[in-house]
């Protein structure tokens, strides 16, 4: 009796659980049926207009027109532009396949109506034929060229006699920009008249010897001996010019058979507005005259490299650069380095406000990726004859890496990006644009060359593209995916 009198209760104790279950086995069913859609009023009520028997919802347009859901082909005209016997205005003729570009395929973009990309304030123009080069663009820094660079050290260690070269100051080969007072360019001097002169005492006692032998005065091994003394005397000879030549000093002209003069020996290499400056009660036979390798600038001096100062030997005292030709070198992306070649024109534009570009061109490409900045270095020589560029200055490098007179050109407004790919609208008519992923090459001055994907003459969006795209983005989302 007592479980009759509870029954009541635990029902009403149970009914929200029963109809929380109902509620949620409504929504599963009705959610299924839908599509997981929020049903319109009209579709649950049934009150409202009636539904469009020929419309797409999802590109909200007639579905007789919808190019997309159809699958018409790139060149269909829709209905609105077709003749009432099927045949389309304007046939269009027959051409070459395109490039294509990206393995992704892209569905077009179909509006309203005919008018709706007025509205939208898209404007169609035929992609152009132009001139372009395609290039590529880094960081730059100018240097030295070093087949240009020398540094002017002395061979032999001594002291400084005379420095005449100051930094900045222009020189010409040969010109003597410092004197060195070195012990062993004077005994090399000295070597050179005692091995002269004993070539001349041995060869005149062979002659005599000779003569006596010829005569039967002498036997025949005096004469072997004396032409072993001679030999020996030349070689010593040989030996002393050598050493002349290793200091950088010219080997005195003379005649065969008789000795270098004392003045000659003592003024070595001394060009005559030289000695005009010294002294000549006190000029040594020591001076060794430090010469300019090549035409150009005074670079730098080491220390302050003056009068009675100590060298050493190979130790640069000077530094001496053509400047009429310096290098550029450029820091390329290893994807950059692939397109260049040597050859190929370079433009380097310093870092200084209305600095004048200059031109050169490519000699040479590292083989190997920087280690710290994985970049590889490109090397291209440039015209500095007026002066205009400095070493260790930095600036931006453009690298012509293609040229075509007849580039396929667009205006880059027309251009949209979907991730790293490029896009473009090609007009098929006035309500379906085409959605074609092409290839970029060279731009500027407000043109971007298209390598593949567009043919030349074909209409593009080149305003208001954003609109289309933007549309293309829509229906992606309507589709349920981001990326197909």
């Amino acid at each position: 009796m007592s479980i009759i009198k509870r029954a009541p209760g635990a029902l009403l104790r149970g009914l929200p659980t029963v109809l929380t279950l109902a509620v949620l086995a409504g929504v599963g069913y009705v959610g299924h049926r839908t599509g997981w859609k929020i049903p319109a009023a009209s579709e649950v009520f049934g009150a409202g207009k009636e539904p469009r028997e020929d419309w797409c919802g999802e590109h909200g347009v007639p579905e007789s027109s919808c190019v997309i859901c159809r699958g018409l082909k790139a060149n269909a005209v829709p209905p609105s532009q077709q003749r009432k016997g099927g045949a389309a205005t304007g046939d269009v003729p027959a051409e070459p396949e395109i490039e294509q570009v990206g393995t992704k395929k892209r569905p077009a973009v179909q509006l309203t109506t005919a008018d709706t990309a007025a509205r939208a304030g898209i404007e169609v123009q035929p992609a152009s034929v132009k001139p372009m080069n395609e290039t590529v663009e880094a960081n730059a820094e100018v240097s030295f060229d070093l087949s240009r660079y020398a540094q002017v050290a002395s061979r032999v260690p001594g002291t400084v006699a005379l420095m005449r070269a100051q930094p900045g100051q222009r020189v010409k080969r040969g010109d003597v920009l410092a004197l060195i007072d070195a012990v062993e360019v004077g005994r090399a001097k000295a070597e050179l008249l005692q091995a002269a002169a004993q070539v001349v005492s041995r060869q005149r006692g062979l002659d005599r010897i000779r003569n006596s032998t010829e005569a039967g005065f002498r036997n025949q091994a005096d004469l072997v001996t004396a032409e072993a003394e001679l030999k020996e005397a030349s070689i010593r000879l040989f030996n002393a010019r050598q050493s002349l030549v290793n200091l950088g000093l010219p080997v005195p002209t003379t005649a065969e058979g008789e000795i270098p003069g004392e003045r000659d020996v003592l003024h070595l290499g001394l060009p005559e507005p030289i000695l005009t400056e010294l002294d000549p009660s006190r000029t040594s036979g020591n001076l060794l005259p430090l010469l300019s390798p090549m035409d150009g600038v005074v670079i730098a001096r080491a220390g302050v490299a003056v009068a009675g100062e100590v060298v050493e030997s190979g130790k640069p005292l000077l530094v001496v650069s053509d400047t009429s030709r310096l290098w550029v070198h450029a820091e390329l992306t290893p994807a950059q380095a692939a397109k260049a070649r040597l050859g190929q024109p370079l433009e380097f534009v310093p870092d200084v406000a209305g600095a004048t570009p200059v031109m050169g061109k490519l000699i040479w490409i590292s083989p190997e990726v920087n280690e710290k900045t994985r970049t590889i270095q490109v090397r291209a020589e440039v015209d500095n004859s007026d002066g205009h560029l400095f070493a260790n200055s930095f600036g931006r490098a453009r690298i012509t890496v293609r040229s075509s007179q007849s580039a396929v050109v667009v205006p880059e407004s027309a251009l949209q990006k979907d991730g790293e790919s490029h896009l473009l609208f090609v007009k098929l008519n006035d309500e379906v644009f085409q959605t074609r992923e092409v290839r970029i090459g060279g731009h500027g001055g407000g043109w971007v060359e298209i390598v593949a994907g567009l043919r030349a003459g074909e209409p593009v969006a080149i305003k208001g593209s954003y609109a289309l795209a933007a549309q293309l983005n829509r229906a992606k989302l309507g589709a349920g995916c981001t990326d197909d």
